[in-house]
């Protein structure tokens, strides 16, 4: 028996197809690469020996999908195996192929497949499901797949989906398309790429701060006006007066290069105003939950508060209350069963914020005096 092998190559939630260009019974037709074992030659050595060969790329085999699949080929008997694998090395070229797709999960019946590898599709496509996971965020559960990013639904999806929508046909920049729904039920909306700032190592840039300061008016602009009954996952302040995001931070904040070039993690939008989201970006983003210097901290409110178009002590001011709200909802969160918010609990929230935020107002006055 002669042991054939193929590739499933998976990269960010989508796999690679080849279409075959001959023999003409076969050209057109889309096929996992790869090609006939040697004699004595291990089924992982044959894979990553045929992908070069034929790619131009390495790969690392990672497991063997289910089963396999018989033929005869000249009076030979075959056996197809096909294994999921791993980009390690290059990008593939179609040497021996006329065309290479990436296809999604909800594009596996897109193209006209081989007949022994169709057994493996449905096997394939709940691995696709799986995605990449995203770091990031504050309650997880997201995963990239292809140009898109799934995540999970909760009771106030329909609400951020119209205010996604809204903030789209304003024209606001940086924001997530929704597409639909996924086929376990998840949102799927835009992957918006660029670099995302952990401030917990680092700090932005003057520039980057300016921007994401100057991106959340154009947000606040973009919002007025727009109203819905929700239900709205964020836990609420005060007098609300429009409905914005609530977590515009460095960790749901892409950048490319000094700009703004996605915002995400949507999930906690609803009612609230200007100066709370003012304050919970400045606690994020100065950052004010960590000690740094009162002078250093000045200076960064100041770019901060200029490039939206207020004063430094209104947001300042705007703190401590938009953190207390963060501390009560949280815990008010974890009591109802939010997973995501359990999430956080276990990760030692609200306890860490209430410690950070006892240290922002013991340094407080000392920050106000050079405002």
């Amino acid at each position: 028996m002669i042991s054939v092998v193929g590739a499933a190559i998976v990269r960010h939630g989508c796999v690679l197809a080849a279409r075959r260009s001959y023999p003409p019974a076969e050209a057109g037709r889309w096929e996992f690469p790869g090609g006939k074992a040697n004699p004595g030659e291990a089924p992982n050595d044959a894979l990553t020996r045929e992908i070069a060969e034929e790619l131009g790329c390495g790969v690392r085999v990672d497991h063997w999908l289910t089963g396999s699949v018989g033929g005869v080929d000249r009076g030979r008997r075959l056996e197809l195996r096909v294994a999921l694998c791993a980009l390690v090395d290059g990008e593939p070229t179609g040497t021996e192929h006329d065309a290479l797709r990436w296809l999604a999960p909800e594009e596996l019946d897109d193209v006209d497949w081989l007949e022994p590898d169709r057994p493996f599709l449905a096997e394939l496509r709940e691995v696709l499901l799986e995605g990449e996971p995203l770091p990031g965020g504050n309650v997880g559960g997201a995963v990239r797949i292809g140009d898109t990013v799934r995540r999970p639904t909760g009771p106030w999806t329909p609400a951020v989906h119209a205010l996604l929508h809204h903030l789209a046909d304003a024209g606001l920049q940086s924001v997530p398309r929704v597409h639909g729904f996924d086929a376990r039920g998840r949102e799927i909306l835009d992957y918006l790429p660029g670099e995302v700032i952990d401030v917990d190592a680092e700090m932005l840039s003057d520039a980057k701060l300016a921007a994401l300061s100057r991106w959340l008016r154009a947000l606040h602009g973009a919002a007025e006006g727009f109203e819905h009954p929700g239900p709205w996952r964020f836990f609420g302040v005060d007098a609300p007066t429009l409905i914005t995001h609530n977590d515009a931070a460095p960790y749901n904040v892409a950048f490319d290069g000094d700009q703004v070039a996605g915002v995400f993690d949507w999930d906690l939008a609803g009612p609230s105003c200007r100066a709370a989201d003012l304050g919970h970006t400045a606690w994020t983003a100065i950052p004010l939950f960590r000690p740094i210097p009162a002078r250093e901290a000045a200076h960064r409110l100041t770019v901060f508060g200029d490039a939206y178009g207020t004063t430094p002590l209104a947001v300042l001011d705007a703190v401590q209350p938009r953190v207390q709200v963060a501390i009560d909802g949280i815990r008010e969160a974890v009591r109802r069963g939010d997973q995501g918010m359990v999430n956080l609990a276990a990760g030692g929230e609200p306890e860490r914020t209430e410690v950070a935020l006892a240290g922002f107002l013991a340094r407080r006055a000392a920050i106000r005096a050079l405002l």
